[in-house]
């Protein structure tokens, strides 16, 4: 761990608003501006992902976050990244695949439960879907609200959320 020296967390807000401001170049190069030590700790690793997300630049991303689950494999958000880049990178079905021995790991958490009810629909599991997606609004239940969005879920989300209201 690396204690945030005032110019690290400075530097860290300045990524964080380029990229909110939709700058993931800028957002680069202030975190290849950290010394290393810095670089490796885990929320510039985060806002790395997010950049490289920004650029679609998802075999990077998923090589991060797949290195990041490897090596942390208690957060369920590196899990979470890994499979969404991997889906971007590769297919769903590999998303999939991931998510499927995350929920091993963490059977509590909503998001994994949640991304892998989209999978299922995309992948035209519907009746599986509909319990991922049911099991996730029990865990979390403001997770109705991003589904209502959620065009992944488009092919349930009438059935689902008329069932589940």
């Amino acid at each position: 761990m690396i204690a945030y020296m005032p110019d690290i967390l400075r530097t860290l807000e300045a990524a964080h608003a380029y990229l909110q401001l939709g700058l993931p170049e800028d957002a680069w190069h202030e975190l290849e501006a950290l010394p290393a030590l810095a670089r490796a700790a885990p929320r510039v690793i985060e806002l790395r992902i997010e950049v490289l997300q920004m650029l679609e630049k998802w075999e990077s991303a998923r090589g991060l976050a797949e290195s990041m689950a490897n090596r942390s494999p208690e957060n369920p958000d590196w899990w979470i990244q890994w499979a969404y880049c991997l889906r971007r990178e590769q297919s769903v079905t590999a998303a999939r695949d991931v998510l499927i021995k995350a929920v091993q790991i963490h059977p509590t958490a909503a998001l994994i439960v949640y991304d892998l009810a989209c999978y299922a629909t995309l992948l035209g599991e519907l009746p599986g879907a509909r319990a991922l997606l049911k099991r996730a609004f029990a865990l979390q239940p403001n997770l109705r609200k991003l589904a209502l969005a959620d065009p992944d879920l488009e092919a349930i989300l009438g059935v689902t959320t008329t069932a589940s209201t």
